[in-house]
């Protein structure tokens, strides 16, 4: 059985239920009921206005009651269920006496109109919503209302106002609203107020976006007065907001709708017919009807008032001037002046200002009166402010003559005596002469003379247990309300425990914990402090990064803790190495940094090498078992050209190279060295990929790879990708591609481009049964997560397998023989196919070449583009393509430039050629 048959038998088996629940929960009814029948299902944006529009208008009236049915002509546009609709509303409302019958909507409208004998046909009906003003409608006895008759015409003429543009894409559904505004539209083309040239695309797919707008400029204005479809729902209405946000995202024409919420969506500017005030006139017609008013004196409204709505935004984005636009716009989002912005607080403040004089001007005769009394408080409330501090123990004032006058807390733990015997006493008669205690006289009695604050002085008192304690004193002068000199007033605490925590704190952030070496950070300023130096005093050094060799094996045979405890010893033996003015840090993990002053390159490169053969011949013991690591060292001049990052960063990558020359050696930086240069380059176009995805940096093109004859009709291309940097200026992939394999993130990009092909190739190759070639590196081939992903893309995408071919290369292969084997037969299984690239490139095996199941033998370019003047180059090919041929693969030569290379080929008997001469790389999107 059918859905909707299914459907039908439920809601009529359901009829009188529905008819016994109406019954009870209408038993204490209003004494105007009014059934409200909406076309459209509840959470249509219309419909939700129109409802919000009608309760407004009877919220405060007791007497009426309105019931809201919803006929669901949207997602239902066939009227299958339209019949049943009306047998369950007649059931409902029975025994309910109804007044008016409100219709929203053409849907609704029709239904009623149509069954209006069998469907309470003696209840006065108000409609709304219906888009076309018929006599027939207007002369049926017993009804009146609202049109939403649209000014499309007039919304039309505004936008060529607005744009300035003699042009339009008008865009339209099929529905009963959608044609309807369409034949709205037709009455003004031709005329000379409307666009010369309007065109009317109908029932627009997503998929089909890019397509249509690619015929017209971006300046072209668009005007939606339908919904778009989705192909992958079928074909199923998108709503406005949507729609809308799918053009702005694929075109970047102005979109003009007639909905108000498509303005968050990227809409320049909705001519809006506002469903609320559309519903408020039709409830006023309501009213009328119910005051006991004859429908056929009540005449219907046949203009619908509409408001232009623009997005301030937009506006500025396409270049429109607020003069082009109608003089009653409303424009949201627009920017607010301070005042406007801040304008509740702005009041506030004032307010506040002002009650804070009046609050001023009282205090003001408060103090007066009470000057005495301040007088007192002020005296103590000085004392106080001036002693206040949470950790002091002891509060002291002095006279003149610098003798206690009063003193508060502990002083037993350093004077011996209590507070009332040190009255009339100076410090200097208590410790100057007290050889326990260390005291900076100087600078306490040089404060004193010139009558200036004393700040911070700390002093030790040695303890009998020789333990130390330490204290800090701070005071200040005390003047009178004429200014005449009376004495200190100050505290003194113990700050034993913070002086050792804040040495011990200045420690660990200067020194790495585990080597007693300056740690990276200090390392970086003391760098950064000499290459100052040496940019005003020509003073010259050099700067290494150190890198053990082979000390990961260590960590994994006998774990961090001896592994730390060796690299705390091979930070011993690289500091014996260095003089004096050296400076030696640890950088993190088993990397060092050195500088070394005041030497030439001869003694800094003996000083490498010596560290060198001195870490090499270092054996740490452990578990009757010898270790022994190595060191690799980068070496950069310091001259002044580089600050003290570029110079570190060269230092890392001279390391580098040093650990490429085969390790256990110091590798010498020649500023000039555009390889070394080259190395940075490469590593900063690789130092974030997910990143430079995110901001489409990478992009892919495609090469057409074209058979030799014309016997193949299915089109096959090459995937090709490309980098833009950040000035966005193209890449080689020669430049990047290498430092993506050497640094481990190929398997990365490998996947983005799979990724992307896949997702876009309908976009990429509209004819759709074509071959595309995609290049994976060796380490992905080796990358089990790489490989088990590959399987989820190629499952879940809609593409054939057999489209796709997987591109390796023949040092790929045979370096991961028995991986690439095991991922060909695991592909090819799914109907992949795979292509041996650049074979002839490097040391070619036909015996590999036997064992591989590929589909394609690519022909490297070095063999070819020689091939009209090398005899030998020629025998090669020759001899490839017939070996190839005999193992049932098809040959692709590669780097055919012109018609000569191209013609020997064919006699030949290649079966496909690539390169400039055949097609240059064009752009996918």
């Amino acid at each position: 059985m059918q859905t909707s048959g299914i459907l039908q038998l439920l809601l009529k088996g359901l009829l009188p239920l529905v008819a016994l629940l109406s019954a009870l929960s209408f038993s204490a009814q209003a004494n105007n009921n009014v059934l409200v029948i909406h076309s459209y299902h509840a959470e249509h944006f219309w419909t939700g206005y129109l409802k919000q529009g009608l309760d407004s208008s009877f919220k405060d009236d007791q007497d009426t009651r309105l019931f809201h049915e919803y006929l669901d002509a949207k997602r239902y546009p066939q009227g299958e269920f339209d019949l049943s609709f009306l047998d369950y509303l007649k059931t409902k409302y029975a025994n309910t006496e109804l007044k008016v019958i409100v219709v929203s909507d053409d849907p609704a409208f029709e239904l009623i109109r149509h069954h209006r004998q069998q469907f309470f046909n003696s209840i006065p009906i108000v409609y709304l919503g219906i888009n076309r003003v018929t006599d027939e409608v207007l002369d049926t006895p017993n009804m009146t209302g609202v049109f939403e008759n649209r000014d499309i015409a007039g919304t039309i003429t505004s936008i060529k106002s607005q744009s300035g543009v003699d042009e339009l894409v008008l865009i339209v559904d099929k529905s009963a609203t959608g044609l309807a505004n369409l034949a709205k539209a037709r009455m003004v083309f031709g005329k000379p107020e409307a666009p010369s040239k309007i065109h009317v695309i109908e029932e627009l797919a997503l998929d089909e976006i890019s397509e249509v707008f690619s015929q017209f400029s971006s300046n072209v204005p668009v005007l939606l007065l339908g919904q778009l479809t989705n192909p992958n729902q079928n074909n199923a209405l998108l709503n406005w907001n949507l729609g809308t946000e799918q053009l702005v995202t694929w075109t970047n024409n102005p979109i003009y709708t007639i909905a108000i919420t498509t303005l968050e969506y990227g809409a320049v500017g909705a001519d809006e017919l506002d469903g609320r005030q559309h519903a408020m006139r039709a409830a006023e017609l309501v009213k009328r009807l119910l005051d006991g008013e004859p429908p056929e004196q009540i005449e219907a409204i046949t203009l619908a008032r509409s408001q232009w709505v623009f997005n301030w935004e937009q506006l500025k984005e396409h270049g429109f001037k607020p003069s082009s636009l109608p003089k009653d716009a409303v424009i949201v989002n627009k920017e607010e002046t301070f005042y406007e912005k801040y304008k509740l607080m702005v009041r506030l403040v004032v307010s506040a200002f002002v009650a804070s004089i009046l609050i001023i001007i009282l205090l003001a005769e408060v103090i007066r009166r009470g000057s005495i009394t301040r007088h007192i408080l002020a005296e103590n409330e000085n004392r106080y402010r001036d002693l206040a501090n949470a950790g002091a123990n002891v509060f002291w004032e002095t006279d003149t003559e610098q003798r206690f006058s009063y003193l508060s807390g502990e002083t037993q733990a350093l004077y011996g005596l209590a507070p009332p015997q040190l009255i009339g006493k100076t410090l200097a008669e208590l410790c100057k002469n007290d050889p326990h205690i260390t005291f900076p006289w100087l600078e306490y009695e040089t404060a004193l003379a010139y009558q200036k604050p004393v700040n911070n002085l700390t002093f030790k008192l040695k303890l009998s247990s020789k333990d130390i304690k330490i204290f800090l004193l701070n005071g200040k002068p005390v003047f009178d309300k004429y200014g005449a000199y009376i004495g200190y007033r100050g505290i003194s605490k113990e700050i034993t425990e913070e002086h050792l925590l804040s040495k011990k704190l200045a420690y660990q952030a200067t020194y790495d914990e585990l080597t007693g070496l300056i740690n990276r950070s200090s390392f970086n300023e003391q760098l950064k402090n000499y290459v100052e130096q040496s940019q005003q005093q020509a003073v010259g050094g050099f700067v290494c990064f150190l890198d053990l060799d082979r000390f990961k094996l260590v960590n994994d045979t006998a774990g961090h803790l001896i592994g730390d405890a060796m690299l705390a010893e091979v930070a011993t033996v690289i500091k014996r190495c260095t003089a004096n003015l050296d400076i030696v840090g640890r950088l993190g993990g088993d990397e060092f940094g050195l500088i070394l002053l005041n030497k030439s390159l001869a003694e800094a490169q003996q000083l490498c090498e010596n560290i060198i053969a001195q870490v090499d011949s270092y054996r740490f013991h452990w578990n009757q078992r010898l270790f022994n690591v190595g060191v690799s060292i980068g070496m950069v001049p310091i001259t002044g050209a580089l600050n003290d990052t570029e110079l570190l960063s060269k230092a890392d990558l001279s390391c580098y190279k040093a650990k490429e020359a085969g390790r256990g050696r110091v590798y010498i930086a020649n500023l000039n060295d555009e390889e070394l240069f080259n190395e940075e380059q490469q590593m900063g176009y690789i130092a974030n990929v997910a990143q430079a995805m995110e901001q489409n940096q990478f992009y892919l093109v495609k090469q057409l790879i074209a058979p030799t004859s014309q016997q193949s009709t299915q089109k096959h291309y090459e995937i090709l990708i490309r980098y833009r940097d950040d000035h966005g200026k193209t890449i080689s992939p020669n430049l990047f591609i290498p430092a993506a394999e050497k640094h481990s993130v190929i398997t990365i990009i490998d996947q983005w481009v799979l990724k992307t092909v896949l997702e876009r190739y309908q976009q990429y190759f509209p004819e759709e049964d074509t071959v595309v070639s995609i290049n994976l590196s060796g380490l992905s081939l080796s990358n089990d997560e790489f490989v088990s992903r590959v399987k989820d893309l190629l499952q879940s995408s809609q593409v054939n397998p057999k489209n796709i071919c997987f591109e390796i290369t023949e040092t790929a292969a045979i370096s991961q023989l028995s991986r690439a084997l095991e991922f060909i037969q695991e592909m090819k299984a799914m109907g992949v196919r795979f292509a041996l690239d650049d074979f002839g490139s490097g040391a070619s095996s036909f015996g590999y070449l036997k064992n591989l199941p590929v589909d394609y033998v690519k022909i490297d370019g070095s063999l070819v583009v020689n091939i009209v003047k090398e005899p030998t180059d020629r025998a090669i090919v020759e001899s490839i393509n017939a070996i190839a041929h005999l193992m049932n693969m098809k040959t692709v030569a590669e780097f055919v430039e012109d018609a000569e290379i191209h013609a020997v080929l064919e006699e030949i008997g290649v079966d496909f050629v690539q390169g400039y001469g055949i097609g240059k790389p064009q752009p996918c999107e």
